[in-house]
């Protein structure tokens, strides 16, 4: 193991140590979660490794990106091809982005044509929440949980109040949100919309790229960004203890990139809008029987324009995700509660590049998938058990059954040592299926099996986690030379250890992780692309009376990427971010806020020859009714 490794080793070893010794009289309210079992339960009591942004923490650290926030968190990582907007992929615990399943309100924003989610310009000013749940969860939500489940949950059932908010900053940033929440004798309404944009910096850095007969140049020129996003929602409840919801969420993003395939002079842009919506009933009908019944949608559209008409740049897609499902909560002992459910899920996808004679025409294809899950949570004065089975079937792709066994037990009133296994699958996308020249539609999922051990402290306002694990994944989707196509061939193996901590010590706050990730293909022992050794986070702030100040450091080791010119492995260099951010309350209602992002104007790369943001200072006002 390298020295920076053993590095990120000691600080995640201090971090636990710091956890242990420190004192406080502060205490921490229990906070309540999903994702890691799809029943309401204590974070402190989740047997999956779990993570939860609350909007105060989105608020304190003036948050603005999905992505930039999940970088924080142990395990995660991702890599942006450009500026605000651009495509974005996200790495949990090593997996592809394809493997980590992303969740609006419970609704799947991993679309069918590609297999990942669409997270490049998702804002966090419509977001009220956000869960972080690593590990294989196939058992629960079914395919693409590979490396964890990502779930958003938006503002409409915020506490009653109005927020008005302005920003801008170097780069011709300028932002803009408005929330609100209302009670309206027993309906809760509420709502939040923003707008952005700025237009900063070149998506790629023209002078890395070398001309050549396939690679003319690329643009110099600002690439810009312009987006919308809004979020309402409605929760009713009635007397008898039943809860009707809905809620509906959407994101838009007209973002300018680079391509160096159509010189220097070309220009191109992509539209595309996200959206989702649900609505549910949630009902007890016996005393230890709730049932609910859910629908939701979800839909994905993206159109690429460039300024050469013959470029393989334009092109159009679109997909959408179709859920109704079933659950029940039955109440066993005091102790013990069992679920069972049964889900049905329509997959559509279309693109112009599917088109077999290409033509530009949209081509289209689609899928269904019924599924059933049974879950059990257990609990004795020291131990907690965690139970799940699934299956799922494919109309294109055949079955796949799923399982997962967590264990916990309380060391001490303070400490519990958790142990898991479980396995997860991801159905091929129709690009893997159904591609020109690459597709086969004989391919079989992606199957992954999984252990972990962990330790939990939990004592008064302070949290400490640390986890070891392997993940295994058989019959990868990659090319094959061979066939000339698509082929369920290839392996991954994904080991490392994760360590956060996190607490609260008079006027300071304090938070750190450091993750150890070993992701290689296990046929050739290559690292995966993109995936860093080590990556170190780290924030401390201050509050006391009007004024607030935090600082954040993130140090990112190597990775190995295809280089922007040559298409051969390189190496991208290891990098250290740090931001800055503070405010100060003018009036009762109102704030001044600042914000530093890059502090030392950092040059680093997250994918060859693309830029990132220079060292850029915001400023802004929020008002608070």
């Amino acid at each position: 193991m390298k020295v920076t490794a053993w590095a990120a080793l000691g600080v995640g070893a201090q971090l636990a140590l710091s956890a242990v010794h420190a004192q406080t009289t502060e205490t921490r309210l229990p906070t309540a979660v999903i994702t890691p079992s799809r029943i309401p339960q204590s974070l402190d009591d989740a047997l999956p490794s779990t993570t939860l942004i609350t909007r105060a923490e989105i608020e304190r650290w003036q948050l603005t990106d999905l992505t930039a926030a999940l970088a924080r968190e142990a395990g995660v990582q991702f890599a942006q091809s450009g500026g605000p907007g651009s495509a974005a992929s996200l790495f949990l615990r090593g997996a592809n982005s394809s493997q980590v399943l992303v969740l609006v309100d419970g609704v799947p924003l991993n679309a069918a044509v590609g297999g990942a989610a669409t997270l490049g310009g998702i804002s966090l000013d419509t977001v009220d929440r956000i869960e972080i749940s690593r590990g294989n969860l196939s058992s629960l939500y079914g395919s693409a949980a590979i490396g964890g489940v990502v779930q958003v949950f938006t503002r409409g059932g915020a506490a009653p109040g109005v927020t008005l908010a302005v920003e801008g900053g170097q780069g011709r940033n300028v932002n803009g949100a408005a929330a609100a929440s209302v009670d309206l004798g027993g309906v809760r309404v509420g709502g939040a919309a923003s707008a952005r944009r700025s237009e900063q910096f070149s998506a790629i850095d023209a002078a890395s790229v070398i001309p050549g007969p396939f690679s003319p140049g690329a643009n110099p020129d600002l690439d810009g960004n312009r987006s919308t996003s809004g979020s309402i929602g409605a929760t009713y409840r009635t007397a008898g203890g039943t809860v009707v919801s809905g809620s509906a969420w959407s994101s838009t993003n007209t973002t300018d990139f680079d391509s160096t395939a159509d010189g220097p002079a070309a220009t191109q842009q992509e539209r595309s809008s996200i959206s989702a919506w649900n609505a549910r009933v949630r009902s007890p009908l016996t005393s230890t029987w709730e049932s609910q019944l859910q629908l939701g949608e979800m839909r994905d559209r993206s159109r690429n324009q460039s300024s050469d008409p013959f470029s393989f740049n334009n092109g159009e897609f679109e997909s959408s995700n179709r859920q109704a499902s079933w659950s029940n909560e039955l109440t066993v002992s005091e102790r013990v509660k069992a679920q069972l459910g049964v889900e049905y899920l329509n997959q559509r996808g279309a693109s112009t590049a599917f088109d077999p004679d290409f033509g530009n025409a949209m081509t289209e294809f689609s899928r269904d998938v019924t599924s059933v899950w049974t879950g059990l949570n257990g609990s004795t004065e020291h131990q907690l058990v965690q139970l799940n089975l699934r299956h799922d079937r494919y109309s294109d792709v055949g079955s796949a059954t799923t399982g997962l066994v967590s264990y916990g037990y309380k060391l001490t009133p303070h400490w519990r040592a958790i142990a898991q296994v479980s396995n997860a699958f991801r159905a091929p996308s129709f690009s893997d299926l159904y591609y020109p020249f690459f597709g086969n539609p004989s391919l079989d999922p992606e199957k992954s099996s999984s252990g972990e051990l962990g330790l939990h402290y939990v004592s008064g306002a302070i949290t400490m986690r640390a986890t070891a694990f392997r993940t295994d994944t058989r019959d990868l989707i990659v090319y094959d030379p061979a066939t000339l196509r698509a082929e369920n061939v290839d392996r991954a193996r994904s080991t490392g250890m994760e360590f956060a901590a996190s607490g609260r010590v008079g006027y300071w706050e304090w938070s750190g992780n450091a993750s150890i990730v070993h992701a290689i293909n296990a046929d050739t022992g290559e690292r995966l692309l993109r995936r860093a050794p080590y990556v170190i986070n780290a924030g401390v702030a201050y509050a006391a009376g009007p004024w607030r100040a935090g600082l954040e450091l993130s140090c990112v080791g190597p990775r190995d990427d295809l280089d922007i010119n040559t298409f051969q492995r390189t190496e991208l260099a290891a990098y250290t971010l740090a931001r800055l951010v503070g405010s100060w309350r003018l009036a009762s209602a109102l704030w001044l806020r600042a914000r530093i992002e890059n502090l030392t104007d950092a040059k680093y790369e997250t994918v060859s020859g693309y830029n990132v943001q220079p060292r850029t200072a915001f400023v802004g006002l929020e008002l608070k009714l």
